[in-house]
């Protein structure tokens, strides 16, 4: 009677052998076939993953399986990147290249890895990030380019990766950033935003940052500047308002060496002082200056007229606004006026939505700029009449309907009841302006008294903006950069005795590449290559003015200009001319030199 139950057992045993020896049979066939992918000296025993660590490997392997998720070449000794070596590895997610010796990447050789999270390049030889080293990474959250030889990095490198949230560039030697680096995507010239969490810049050779470098990080969390050689004075002002603006963004590190916080290198009053506790009137500039004992030696020194000058003086207009406006007592003025670039973007908010299976950024900021007017002297009265009651107090208007939309959109604007405080006239406007974003729902308009002239002008623009647009670069947009080269080796403070030569070096760079000029002392302006009449000053095309045969009158300062009208850099020089009179002068030019302190103005 047991018999058959037996047997029936054995027949259930034998199917699940059945089933169990096909399963084993089709894992062996996909692990054969991922061997047989799987580049020689590396290991694929796990599925969709390549490892290829401590293999003594010189090159990038010449494939990987297509479908592969997580490739490890860290520890060998590979020196280049080509553009094919990742071709069509559109799912891999992780690719680790720390610790080979990587100094030469070609553009464009990640364009493929529209899947990849995570990029790890630490511990290589990298010196340079050009324009197109990250492109295609669209997707990536975390890039590692920590411990290489970077001295410069492209102002264009991060745009378009709009979901990376950290970069590491730590024990790199940078000494200078551009104001646009850290920039993912950006709407007109103006509009410039991050998507970046977390910036480590420790342990590099910066001495200063652009005050504009963070404006675009509204959703910056963590911050790292310690080991580098702070310079604390004047240039460095914006950053205690940015610190007390953005609360414990400025982090410290803990590591075996202690509490790791960013301190103040130089000025020497400020020497080992913490960046954190600094506060706004601690960040100051000196003019060079002569102790009084020395003053009384036989040395003369004219220091010449210090007037700033800012790279947005050299930067073309944003746009143009017109206005035809009417008041109570129904007097008409008309305006045409040129929108300079904006000065301050304020409150910057950004959210991401996706909508129409689009991702689309949300963009809130307060906007601030200048306008600058021609004055029809026909109508100058009436113009005056309506406008110079705005000088205490802004004219608020608020966007009514929109008149005209071909060929360009017309608005029509009514004045806000501004309260008890404000003054109010009845202002009716029509406005068409380019870009017409600047049409924003409400906008504030203030005559600057200080500036305004018999010919122009100057009116401030005040409103926030809201705007929609995709997250996506956008192949119209024409982006130009700028910048004049400085390091911890550049001097901008000279002495040179009469009668001898000095050599100023201004070297530049930026795409389209810029111009350059020199504003001199005198105040002329001049266009390198560059000869003065007597053969004096002369300005070669690669940047350096030598003046020879100097003299008092040579005294004073010397701006290089880098600008391609999108953007402009601005480095200032001074020359202190030293009169010989009898036979202490060498020993007081040494004695001076060591009271002139590096100063960039």
């Amino acid at each position: 009677m047991t018999a058959p139950c037996i047997m029936s057992v054995c027949e259930c045993n034998v199917f699940y052998l059945r089933g169990w020896l096909l399963k084993a049979l089709l894992l062996l066939a996909a692990m054969q076939l991922s061997c047989a992918d799987c580049p020689k000296s590396c290991v694929c025993n796990i599925p969709n993953e390549v490892h290829c660590t401590f293999k003594y490997l010189t090159a990038v392997p010449d494939h990987f399986p297509p479908a592969v998720e997580r490739i490890n070449l860290g520890y060998n000794g590979i020196t280049f990147l080509r553009e094919s070596n990742f071709l069509r590895l559109e799912k891999l997610q992780l690719l680790m290249l720390h610790s080979n010796t990587i100094y030469s990447i070609e553009d464009s050789v990640f364009k493929d890895l529209r899947s990849l999270k995570v990029l790890k390049m630490s511990h290589n030889k990298i010196r340079k990030i050009d324009k197109e080293t990250f492109k295609g990474l669209n997707g990536l959250l975390r890039l590692h380019i920590d411990h290489n030889q970077i001295e410069f990095i492209n102002p264009e490198a991060f745009y378009g990766l709009t979901n990376l949230q950290l970069v590491q560039l730590e024990g790199n030697q940078l000494q200078q950033l551009h104001a646009d680096t850290f920039i993912t995507l950006r709407h007109s010239r103006v509009f410039k935003v991050s998507s970046l969490r977390t910036i480590n810049l420790c342990d590099n050779l910066l001495s200063a940052l652009p005050a504009e470098i963070f404006q675009g990080c509204s959703q910056l969390e963590k911050l790292f500047l310690h080991g580098n050689p702070w310079r604390c004075d004047c240039q460095m002002k914006w950053f205690s308002a940015w610190t007390h603006k953005n609360t414990g963004v400025l982090k410290c590190n803990q590591d075996r060496r202690g509490h790791l916080c960013p301190v103040c290198e130089t000025p020497a009053s400020q020497l080992s002082k913490p960046l954190t506790i600094l506060n706004y009137d601690a960040y100051t500039c000196t003019k060079p200056w002569i102790k009084s004992h020395l003053k009384q030696k036989n040395i003369n020194l004219e220091e010449g007229d210090f007037i700033p000058v800012y790279p947005k003086d050299f930067i073309a207009p944003l746009g143009t606004i017109q206005m035809n406006l009417t008041d109570q007592f129904y007097r008409q003025a008309s305006l045409t006026c040129t929108v300079q670039t904006p000065t301050a973007l304020e409150n910057l908010t950004q959210n991401v939505t996706r909508n129409k299976e689009k991702n689309m950024v949300e963009l809130s900021t307060l906007i601030t700029t200048y306008l600058v007017c021609n004055i029809d002297h026909e109508h100058i009265q009436q113009l005056w009449k309506i406008v110079a009651t705005y000088s205490d107090s802004p004219m608020r208007l608020k966007r009514d309907v929109m008149l005209e939309k071909n060929p360009e959109i017309v608005y029509r604007y009514s004045q806000e009841n501004g309260g008890e405080e404000e003054i109010t006239t009845n202002i009716k406007a029509i406005i068409k302006a380019t870009p017409s974003w600047l049409m924003q729902q409400e906008l504030s308009f203030q005559l600057d008294r200080t500036t305004t002239t018999f010919s122009t002008l100057h009116i401030k623009y005040q409103s926030v903006v809201s705007l929609d647009f995709e997250a996506l670069p956008s192949k119209k947009d024409h982006y130009s950069w700028t910048m004049i080269k400085r390091d911890n080796q550049t001097k901008t403070e000279q002495t040179v005795i009469t009668g001898g030569v000095v050599k100023l070096s201004c070297q530049i760079q930026g795409e389209p590449k810029p111009l350059m000029e020199w504003i001199l002392p005198d105040g002329s302006k001049v266009r390198a290559p560059f000869y003065s009449e007597d053969r004096r000053i002369i300005i070669s095309s690669d940047g350096v003015l030598t003046l020879r045969g100097a003299d008092a009158s040579d005294t004073g300062l010397y701006r290089c200009i880098a600008t391609n009208y999108m953007d402009a850099d601005v480095l200032t020089f001074r020359i202190v001319t030293l009169m010989k009179r009898g036979r202490e002068w060498l020993l007081m030019s040494k004695l001076l030199l060591k009271c002139l302190p590096l100063i960039n103005f």
